[in-house]
């Protein structure tokens, strides 16, 4: 489309909107769709001609469409289809465009739009495509648009006016027509960093779709957009300041990672069987003594009859083994060092030793968990999942061991180990993800243990629970409980209920939410865990593999010979670690002399060579500058914005020159800061490697080191 009305000479649209020319754009725009959204592009061709909208020729010969404003038509039915010409009962028909210069109007509109300094643009309404691509010729080359549009005939009908086959194929132009939370997380969680660029995401409305809009689909479209920047905002913040702490884990981890068997010997070892996942939730306290029906023998035997595999979150565990339920995993990821609490003296908790007790952690786990754990029995043992980070510390020194997906709480990585367990079905009891009759925790939970010393007859642990989530007051929401009632939940429960509902629509394990009350989940079946063990958990579970017997009494290592390893790995590391400083400390003055001498063609040649040897350096080994550069999350984030910038300078003039000379050095000082932060944590751990590695040589039990914990 040009930038100027379209000539009186224009050729006219024909009335149906598939001539010869409008086939081919209809192919072009088709065949880029189906790259990027195969689904969408199936659901349009499967539109029947007779249910597209007629087209109609405005005064410059560019085509225009009526819709309907009613709720139960969308579209205005083709004159020209079998059904005779007769439209559908309306209220009101409203053009989307212009009757007279629609391309004016779009360009107009767009005009309007201040989407220079945005990374995404979210628009309310397709139509022809006129304003889409109007709009996306204004926007940052690589930005993203996002648009609503509810009606599959409308925009089988754009796809033939407007051509948007390139931004289509490059996935820069994405087309919602669900209000499917979690696919919707699903597909934007790829780009998630482009939401907390720039200055925000934009929301554009059309509006002449949205007088069409008699249901609210881009009202409620809207919301799940600004929801879901909420979430990844929650997700970034959460990452920029515990990236460091999280990679400190992971190294200190790593003796334990070398030396404890793979989650590999498990996968599907429990195919078909049903597995109960237990958070803490107030809820639980309506039904979790019903567990002792499937809990089975507690010698450990495997003869009791044990019903359903029991997977219980961290926080869970010590009230559990107190009511005398000994769970067969228990899951942890957090951090920091509090978690160590759930796993002090399991077992006096227990009454006993435990004998199934088997636990599954990411790498990034605090340490001192690792320690407190083996120091209290383990029953089964531990098993840490595949880390990247860790990966790209050892390298080749360790085949690759399996690993979930990464969740943002313990429930998460409970839901992930049930599936790779071949668990079906999978029941959630505790799970509410909101304040239930006004309590964060189930009664008993270690963090009321916490809570103790500051209790007294003016500080219950009742006026605990509320001031913890009066705290979250500025970021409450409501949300719809299980009845459909109204109910107070916090922005990150709100969170980890989006990651939720899109692992729940992607699964192929029946899901049955058990909880009883809290937050209302999609895509899962809802039931009384009464129902659940009823329907599900009846049978007893005949050879049970518990984790601490087969698959894993075969698994073998040498861990002196797998600490030595580890250990010349991370030596390996710190001199790659060491030359990237240096890199960067060569860099930096060289950039700062380029601004000096900007109008110096020979010099600036001569600083672009030795800048660009520079580069090269670290190309020569890109997974430790993957390293460096997690470890300096913010670094990332300001050269994307700082990207913008240079964007916005004229071409091929000093000042965009200048810009990105200050973008670079911006970015090689955050790369330093990096190098340097990793440097300390390889120093840390290797200290500690040493340790065990004296420990195990001397066959002691490996070093507590409770006093080590993760800043």
């Amino acid at each position: 489309m040009t930038d100027t009305a379209a000539p009186a000479t224009a050729r006219p649209v024909l009335p149906a909107p598939f001539s010869t020319d409008a086939q081919a754009t209809y192919v072009r725009n088709l065949s880029a769709l189906f790259q990027s959204d195969a689904r969408l592009a199936m659901a349009i061709e499967a539109v029947h001609p007779f249910d597209v909208p007629a087209l109609e020729a405005a005064k410059d010969g560019y085509p225009t469409v009526r819709v309907l404003t009613t709720a139960h038509a969308t579209t205005a039915r083709n004159p020209s289809s079998a059904a005779g010409g007769v439209e559908a009962p309306s209220d009101r028909q409203v053009y989307l465009h212009s009757r007279y210069r629609p391309i004016q109007e779009a360009q107009n509109w767009a005009a309007a739009v201040a989407c220079e300094d945005r990374y995404v643009v979210a628009v309310s309404g397709f139509g022809l495509g006129h304003h889409i691509r109007a709009l996306l010729d204004r926007m940052p080359e690589d930005a993203l648009l996002l648009v609503a549009e509810h009606s599959l005939p409308l925009l089988k009908a754009a796809l033939a006016v407007t051509d948007l086959s390139e931004p289509l194929r490059a996935a820069r132009l994405l087309i919602f027509t669900s209000l499917d939370r979690g696919a919707l997380v699903d597909r934007l969680e790829p780009r998630s960093v482009m939401f907390t660029a720039g200055s925000g995401t934009l929301f554009a409305a059309h509006p002449a779709s949205l007088q069409a809009d008699t249901a609210g689909f881009f009202s409620a479209f809207q919301k799940l957009i600004t929801e879901f920047v909420s979430f990844t905002r929650t997700g970034f913040l959460t990452l920029m300041l515990n990236n460091v702490a999280t990679c400190r884990n992971v190294a200190n981890n790593l003796g334990r990672y070398a030396t404890t068997p793979p989650l590999d010997l498990l996968q599907n070892a429990y195919a078909n069987l049903p597995a109960i996942l237990v958070a803490a939730g107030p809820s639980l306290q309506k039904n979790m003594h019903l567990l002792h029906e499937i809990k089975g023998d507690k010698d450990g035997s495997g003869g009791g009859g044990r019903k359903a595999v029991i997977i219980a979150v961290q926080t869970m565990l010590k009230p559990l083994l107190a009511a005398g339920i000994e769970p067969d995993f228990v899951t942890s990821l957090d951090y920091n060092t509090v978690s160590t609490r759930f796993f002090e003296n399991l077992e006096e908790s227990a009454g006993g030793p435990l004998h199934r007790l088997h636990l599954v952690a990411e790498a990034k786990a605090n340490w001192n968990v690792l320690d407190t754990f083996t120091g209290s029995g383990g029953g089964g043992g531990m098993t840490l999942l595949h880390n990247d980070f860790a990966a790209k510390l050892l390298r080749d020194a360790f085949p690759t061991r399996a690993g979930l997906k990464a969740g943002a709480t313990v429930a998460h990585l409970s839901f992930y180990l049930a599936e790779f367990l071949g668990c079906n079905p999978i029941i959630l009891i505790g799970q509410d993800l909101g304040f239930v009759d006004g309590l964060y925790y189930k009664p008993g939970t270690a963090i009321h243990e916490t809570w103790g010393p500051e209790l007294s007859r003016f500080n219950t642990l009742e006026t605990k629970e509320w001031e913890r989530i009066a705290r979250s007051k500025t970021i409450l929401r409501k949300i719809p409980d299980i009845h459909g009632h109204p109910m107070y939940t916090e922005e990150q429960f709100f969170v980890y209920l989006q990651q939720f509902e899109r692992d729940f629509a992607a699964s192929r394990h029946t899901v049955i939410d058990a909880t009883e009350g809290g937050a209302k989940k999609q895509h899962v079946t809802r039931m009384t865990l009464r129902d659940a063990i009823d329907q599900y958990c009846q049978l007893p579970i005949t050879n049970y593999q518990l984790p601490a017997h087969a698959p894993w009494k075969t698994w073998r290592c040498n861990p002196a010979e797998n600490l030595e390893k580890t250990i010349a790995a991370l030596h390996s590391r710190r001199l790659s670690a060491a030359d990237m400083k240096d890199t960067c400390e060569r860099t930096l003055p060289l950039l700062h002399e380029m601004i000096d001498k900007q109008t110096d063609p020979a010099a600036m040649h001569r600083l672009f060579a030795e800048v660009d040897r520079q580069r090269a350096k670290v190309n020569t080994d890109p997974q430790t500058f993957d390293m460096v550069v997690f470890l300096n999350t913010i670094g990332e984030l300001r050269r994307f914005n700082a990207d913008l910038s240079v964007k916005s300078a004229k071409a091929d003039s000093l000042d965009r020159q200048k810009r990105q000379l200050l973008r670079d050095i911006d970015y090689v000082q955050n790369l330093q800061t990096g190098a340097d932060r990793l440097l300390a944590i390889l120093d840390e751990a290797l200290a500690r490697l040493h340790r065990q590695l004296d420990a195990v040589k001397q066959n002691q039990p490996w070093p507590r080191e409770v006093a080590g914990a993760a800043r």
